[in-house]
């Protein structure tokens, strides 16, 4: 074969092999949801009253406050009512949960989200979003007819959505208006399915200078000296998000036509594109059986699942972790001799419990897991 035949089909291999490879988008997210959303043990055998109750096509609100956002039927008994209470004033009294609790009627469905296609169900029993097989049957004997349910973006009408975007300003509920900020260190993270643990997670640690300095500071080095294959090296997928969240190149102010754009599509988003983690997700969660589905999952686990990483893959005697390492003393004494041991153990973060009854806010909504102590993690760091 001549020598420049041979060139042209290596690269023609090349060039195949990079077409059909999957990228972490597609081996990501297909499977992982697939596998997460189950069909509901109780949508089977759901007990629905006849009660005479009939939701209407439009114009809900829930019956206990009068709320009109995120509003979630009970498909049991009919009733319309309010989701739970988000940190920034916005969602609901929880009103939908506190039925629950009354009344034990395990499945509901986000009225806003009712399409010909289907709708979000949530099982508060399994405590997790679920699959109803029979959800135009539950629906229907309420009076809802899927099939002719509008669709709509995450809920919102058109109509609902432009008020929200006035003046290409961020409007909270409570009616305080925040102008968005760009530039280096203000870059979001796009949500990948409940990864708000890895999202918070992350952006603290580069907001420390040990870590800005160890990828950030060093990334072209780091790029130089990455193996044939990034996507498998810690450090290189460390160091690309880190730039891309301090650089600033992703969070720039958008041109009045990308806003026009953004309110013809009915998309209520944030004016700032981000970036989106999912190569750095299945790498650090790879083998794991929590970070790797889609579950949501607990910050403090992440943090110590990626400090057990950095340590792994540091190249020197000092980590960027070692801002977080201190040492515990612990001192038990045996009631009966009355001598005393003292261990040590090295730690990278503390926690304190808190009771709650000492609370002063009760009247929020706070949903603890089952046999679970609320604690607050301080995470120190040495500088």
């Amino acid at each position: 074969m001549h020598k420049l035949e041979a060139v042209g089909l290596c690269v023609t291999i090349a060039c195949d092999e990079v077409l059909n490879a999957k990228s972490p988008y597609r081996r990501q997210d297909p499977d992982s949801w697939e596998e997460e959303i189950q069909v509901s043990k109780h949508a089977i055998s759901l007990k629905q009253l006849d009660n005479g109750v009939r939701i209407p096509p439009s114009g809900w609100k829930c019956s206990k406050c009068e709320l009109q956002e995120n509003l979630w039927l009970n498909l049991t008994d009919g009733s319309v009512l309010c989701g739970k209470w988000f940190f920034d004033g916005t969602g609901g009294n929880g009103h939908a949960l506190d039925h629950y609790r009354e009344t034990n009627y395990p499945l509901a469905v986000r009225v806003g989200s009712i399409t010909p296609d289907g709708a979000d169900v949530y099982s508060f029993q399994e405590e997790e979003a679920v699959i109803d097989p029979h959800l135009a049957e539950h629906l229907a004997h309420f009076g809802i007819d899927m099939l002719q349910m509008p669709k709509t973006e995450n809920g919102f009408t058109c109509s609902e959505f432009k008020s929200r975007t006035h003046e290409w300003e961020v409007i909270q509920e409570s009616g305080l208006k925040l102008k968005p900020v760009y530039g280096p260190g203000f870059t979001g993270i796009k949500n990948l399915g409940n990864s708000c643990y890895l999202t918070a997670t992350m952006q603290v640690l580069f907001h420390i200078p040990e870590f800005q300095r160890a990828y950030v500071g060093n990334l072209q080095r780091i790029f130089d000296y990455s193996p044939l294959d990034p996507t498998q090296d810690f450090n290189t997928q460390m160091a690309k998000l880190g730039h891309g969240l301090l650089s600033g190149q992703y969070s720039k102010p958008p041109v009045k036509s990308e806003l026009i754009e953004q309110v013809m599509k009915e998309e209520y988003k944030s004016f700032q594109n981000g970036i989106s983690p999912r190569m750095f997700k299945a790498l650090t969660s790879k083998g794991h059986p929590e970070f790797a589905s889609s579950r949501q999952q607990d910050a403090q686990e992440f943090f110590l699942h990626l400090i057990n990483q950095i340590e792994r893959n540091s190249e020197g005697t000092e980590t960027p972790s070692d801002v977080f390492r201190y040492l515990v003393e612990e001192r038990i004494q045996c009631c009966q001799s009355r001598k005393v041991r003292y261990t040590h153990r090295v730690d990278y973060l503390m926690q304190l419990p808190v009771p709650v009854e000492a609370a002063t806010n009760k009247e929020v909504n706070i949903d603890v897991p089952r046999n679970r102590q609320p604690t607050i993690t301080i995470i120190l760091t040495l500088f």
